[in-house]
């Protein structure tokens, strides 16, 4: 009896363990495969410009330099899609997707669009890490990329638009001239005289 009992544990140990590498191997298979390092890729989008600003992208559809590339549109909300050479809408948690991969694949020139640039930076760097190349990101909102390919808009106004930080510096740096001297009004010496300034004469 006991040496059955020793038999079943060895087997059920021997199942769990077969079955723990079974689950290994299945989220191995199914996670996607990345063709560059983390760092490979931080150091490719940072080192080249990948982000093509409305100034550029207003002279490239002048220049007719639009029609060699094909537009990733993530948002699917583009409505200008005759300037540029073939377009596809593909939502962002898709692009990954292996069917998804061979149509990007297909193309030579690839220009990212999505809600925010965020989403459109985000999605360049995981097709870079997929080993895509020529891969350019549009900066700003797919909306106001709308309103750069169908109207004439100044500089002022491209950089105005920009989705970038903006800090209140005036907020954070204060006059230290003004700050001392408080500092020095507020110190007083414990136990010390205290000199008080009066008005009035002898």
């Amino acid at each position: 009896m006991k040496t059955l009992n020793d038999k079943m544990l060895a087997n059920a140990a021997l199942l769990f363990v077969l079955a723990l590498f079974a689950v290994i191997a299945v989220q191995w298979y199914m996670s996607p495969a990345y063709s560059m390092t983390n760092e490979a890729v931080l150091q490719k989008t940072t080192n080249e410009q990948i982000f093509v600003l409305p100034q550029q992208l207003k002279v490239m559809q002048l220049q007719g330099n639009l029609k060699e590339f094909t537009l990733l549109d993530l948002s699917g909300n583009l409505q200008n899609k005759a300037d540029f050479g073939s377009y596809i809408s593909i939502p962002f948690a898709e692009i990954l997707k292996s069917e998804n991969l061979n149509k990007i694949n297909k193309s030579d020139k690839l220009l990212v669009v999505a809600t925010t640039e965020s989403e459109a930076m985000m999605a360049a760097q995981l097709l870079i890490s997929k080993g895509i190349a020529n891969v350019l990101a549009l900066s700003n909102s797919v909306s106001f990329t709308d309103q750069v390919l169908t109207q004439e808009m100044d500089a002022a106004r491209f950089d105005a638009q920009a989705e970038k930080a903006r800090y209140d510096y005036g907020r954070f740096l204060k006059n230290q001239s003004s700050g001392a001297k408080k500092a020095s009004k507020q110190a007083e010496i414990p136990g010390g005289v205290k000199v008080v300034a009066a008005s009035g004469g002898c």
